[in-house]
């Protein structure tokens, strides 16, 4: 275990983008854990939905105390898990169905509730009510102190009417506050849109589910490492029944989305990098300190395992699902990490993490 620094300075060496993806982000809690023991605090946080709120406790209070504040409002915010009355194969699949579906039923304390208007005429807003969560966050987040201190931060939403991806951010001179935050957690029509000088503002999954352009146009002034820590993994296998099958779709969808945008990105430079080879043979020099600026990558993404339920893992708040998803992000972390200590990876490289363990 790598010796813990008691208070982790901002380097520009460290840039994350955080995804979305509800009750799966306590793997992004475990991935800055593993930051933290290292005393590394990120200069950038580019970030949306429950991505965006883990962003804002890390960067909106004492850096010293971040890892603290996160397990507050994640630990404070699980359901237990039903008890097996016998051994019995398959048991703790059903179980976490079952807190999937109390979840949908009755909501999480401390995050959501459902709606209980049955009034027709007024008009539908959301099944749930982020009401909880809001309390939480304006108790752990000093929006103060998120808004003027070092830490870049970027939110990403969506314009609910035209589609196109909206983002605050506080390095370009935005105030980001509570309404932003309930804004890029707004995934209809689970939740609720928030309307922001005069634009209907939903989820940043809408548009893009980890926001990863405003840090790749200036990836030039990154000089170290780039983390993107995605919820759902792209690569996994073959469905086997329904419930597999409903689970890849979303996997493929919301993961897929991140990865190939990212090797587009990868493609683009590459192509940069050859013309400019091409155009200027005689200042190599000077094109490879070009390359030598990008940052590496590191594509981070939680793959639950077969008794989480399929398609409801997002809202399977168990204390259990919640722990060991913590974990996975902080052990995949740390596998990033070694791999960028021991210079395993080259410049501007796109490494996908995957423990040798899982």
């Amino acid at each position: 275990m790598p010796e813990r620094s008691s208070k982790p300075v901002p380097s520009k060496r460290t840039v994350i983008v955080f995804s979305g993806g509800v009750g799966l982000g306590s793997y992004q809690a475990g991935a800055y854990e593993a930051l933290h023991d290292v005393g590394l605090q990120p200069s950038w946080f580019a970030a949306s939905s429950v991505g965006a709120v883990n962003a804002a406790i890390i960067a909106g209070g004492p850096a010293q105390h971040a890892v603290e504040r996160l397990r507050e409002f994640w630990e404070e915010g699980s359901l237990p898990k039903l008890a097996a009355p016998a051994p019995w194969t398959g048991f703790d699949h059903l179980s976490h169905w079952a807190t999937a579906i109390q979840a949908r039923l009755f909501g999480v304390p401390g995050h959501f509730r459902p709606r209980l208007s049955m009034n027709p005429f007024a008009g539908f807003s959301s099944l749930y009510d982020l009401a909880p969560m809001r309390s939480r966050i304006e108790k752990l987040v000093d929006f103060g102190g998120l808004n003027t201190e070092g830490v870049r931060v970027t939110v990403a939403t969506t314009d609910i009417e035209t589609g196109d991806p909206v983002l605050f951010d506080t390095g370009r001179g935005d105030r980001i506050g509570i309404e932003h935050l309930m804004a890029s957690c707004g995934y209809l029509p689970e939740f609720a849109p928030v309307e922001i000088d005069g634009r209907l503002l939903g989820d940043g999954g809408l548009s893009a589910n980890a926001p990863i352009e405003p840090v790749l146009e200036d990836d030039d002034e990154i000089s170290g490492a780039i983390f993107v820590v995605d919820l759902f993994a792209r690569d996994g296998a073959r469905p086997t029944g329904l419930e597999d099958a409903l689970a890849r779709r979303n996997d493929l969808f919301f993961g897929n989305q991140t990865f190939l945008r990212l090797r587009a990105y990868q493609r683009q430079h590459e192509r940069r990098d050859q013309f400019s080879s091409k155009a200027a043979p005689r200042n190599a020099k000077i094109a490879d300190e070009g390359k030598s600026a990008r940052a590496p990558i590191f594509y981070l993404s939680y793959r639950a395992p077969p008794d989480e339920p399929g398609s409801e893992k997002p809202f399977d708040f168990s204390r259990e699902s919640l722990r060991r998803r913590w974990e996975a992000g902080r052990l995949d972390m740390q596998e990033a990490l070694r791999q960028l200590n021991n210079g395993d990876v080259r410049i501007g490289e796109l490494v996908a993490v995957r423990r040798l363990s899982r």
